[in-house]
């Protein structure tokens, strides 16, 4: 048997693909007389699996918390079932999580559930993304007020803004203090997730603060983007006070009058 054949039979087994049960470890192992070849390729495959579900839990720590080891180890495991490592990094694993979350139906299952795992699966690629060095905030108290309304903001890659079907800030408080968690809040809100040094935050944000940075993205100057604010009161002070607060969490790294 060629080194590919073999290489490609052994995964098989190891990972427990579909048709692995019809293969027969003794054409790749020896046995012994404590362990035959389908035994020690059972060790492999158990190992397999073993080190994704930790890189799950690593990558997932709350939901993990949420469920106990029990169930986040059956969940994960009929996660990767339906939803196989198909990625040389075992830093994508857990993509497709927050959709299999949606339908799922097991042990700890709970409205909240897949908009837990979409935040960490965010505040996890943050921490990944490139670093940049961020605009001081200094930056927007130096420009003019002529110039204020022509400004275009460019952000940082570290920066994700989610829309979420429930209110996680409960139930995350709950988990960093390890107690039991209230039942799900159902409560569309919007959230950003942001690196600021080595260090991952999310905060929410309000509707207009999030229709403002929406519109700052998508490249805006800063005129259009305070028309977000025009519906308050105090429109003009809430407006500077969102902007500066971008600037301070390092959320812009390029501010450029046109």
């Amino acid at each position: 048997m060629k080194l590919a054949e073999m290489q490609r039979l052994f995964y098989q087994l190891a990972a427990r693909a579909p048709g692995s049960a019809d293969l027969d470890p003794a054409a790749l192992l020896a046995g012994t007389g404590e362990l035959d070849a389908r035994a020690r390729i059972g060790i492999y495959a158990d190992m397999f699996i073993w080190r994704q579900i930790d890189a799950l839990r690593e990558d997932f720590p709350k939901l993990a918390l949420l469920l106990g080891d029990g169930p986040f180890y059956a969940m994960a495991e009929e996660y990767l079932k339906s939803h196989p490592s198909r990625h040389a990094s075992l830093s994508e694993l857990g993509r497709e999580l927050p959709g299999f979350l949606r339908e799922w139906r097991g042990e700890g299952a709970r409205g909240d559930l897949a908009e837990l795992a979409e935040l960490e699966w965010a505040r996890a690629k943050v921490f990944e993304e490139a670093n940049v060095e961020p605009a001081p905030p200094e930056r927007l108290r130096a420009l003019s007020g002529d110039e204020l309304p022509r400004l275009r903001l460019r952000f940082v890659p570290a920066l994700r803004v989610l829309e979420l079907e429930s209110d996680l800030g409960d139930l995350w408080q709950a988990l960093e203090d390890c107690v039991p968690p209230g039942p799900p809040s159902a409560r569309r809100n919007t959230v950003a997730v942001w690196r600021k040094g080595f260090e991952v935050l999310h905060a929410p944000i309000d509707q207009d603060e999030a229709r403002a940075l929406a519109l700052a993205q998508s490249g805006e100057p800063l005129g259009a983007v305070c028309e977000a604010f025009v519906e308050r009161p105090d429109a003009v002070e809430v407006a500077f006070r969102a902007i500066s607060s971008w600037f301070a969490e390092g959320w812009v790294f390029a501010a450029e009058a046109t």
